[in-house]
């Protein structure tokens, strides 16, 4: 096996490894989560569609590495991971915090190699180049940077909370995470060329329809706002509404 192939391997788990998809869909994960947040994603694709997801540094096989905590050092070797590893047509999608991350590839991959996806697909996510709504949270005491993701999220279980080992095991990563999106400094470049499709929920107070509007700028393509029913995680509940758009909108 070469050296391309085991970064490939370390980089991406993929659900399906067809010979010649028509389409290969790579999903980002969001703050604190990892490839388990797109389970059962696979089936809902169809046969000639093949589901690769984003491994992210220090955690799941990627435990014993260094977690990334700036945009650039996620990016850059993610950007250069894919273009190597994707060969055919892609789309590119992530949810939330995953959603800032995508956009950052994607235009890495333009920038550093030449490669655009058919589709970048953003969930859940602001715009990359409005102001932060909210002060930074990712260097605060661990209850309280807890409480202050639970406030913005309503996504951290209670039993993380109340047991120490967990937090010891999954706080590290999730502030990571959220260094990274905190610490994004957005810069403006020309539309990316590819389409670019928002996802969001209607009742989602985190990332409001005029959020995801504003997206529309970061493309020369095709634009569309995809509302639908549900909260800051409507992509629980909406599984196969998006899977069936995003497929559609791949081209």
């Amino acid at each position: 096996m070469t050296e391309i192939q085991l970064d490939s391997d370390r980089w991406f788990l993929r659900a399906g490894r067809r010979h010649n998809p028509r389409l290969t869909v790579l999903a980002v994960p969001w703050a604190g989560s990892g490839t388990a947040a797109y389970h059962g994603i696979a089936d809902l694709l169809p046969p000639d569609v093949d589901l690769w997801m984003l491994r992210l540094p220090g955690r799941e096989v990627r435990r014993s590495e260094p977690l990334a905590t700036s945009m650039s050092e996620l990016t850059i070797p993610a950007a250069a991971a894919c273009a190597e590893a994707l060969t055919g047509d892609f789309a590119l999608f992530g949810h939330s915090s995953g959603a800032l991350v995508a956009f950052d590839v994607a235009r890495r991959l333009r920038r550093d190699h030449g490669r655009l996806p058919s589709l970048l697909a953003v969930s859940a996510q602001p715009a990359p180049h409005l102001p932060p709504r909210y002060a930074p949270i990712h260097e605060l005491p661990v209850d309280g940077f807890l409480d202050a993701l639970d406030a913005r999220c309503h996504s951290v279980p209670q039993a993380l909370r109340a047991d120490a080992e967990m937090k010891e095991v999954y706080v590290p990563a999730m502030r990571a995470d959220v260094a990274v999106e905190e610490t994004y400094e957005y810069i403006p470049e020309p539309p990316l060329e590819c389409p670019l499709s928002a996802f969001g929920g209607k009742s989602d107070t985190e990332c409001r329809i005029s959020d995801l509007e504003a997206w529309q700028v970061h493309t020369s393509g095709k634009f569309t706002l995809n509302a639908l029913s549900g909260d800051h995680f409507f992509f629980q509940t909406s599984r196969e509404s998006v899977v069936k758009l995003l497929v559609e909108q791949s081209g």
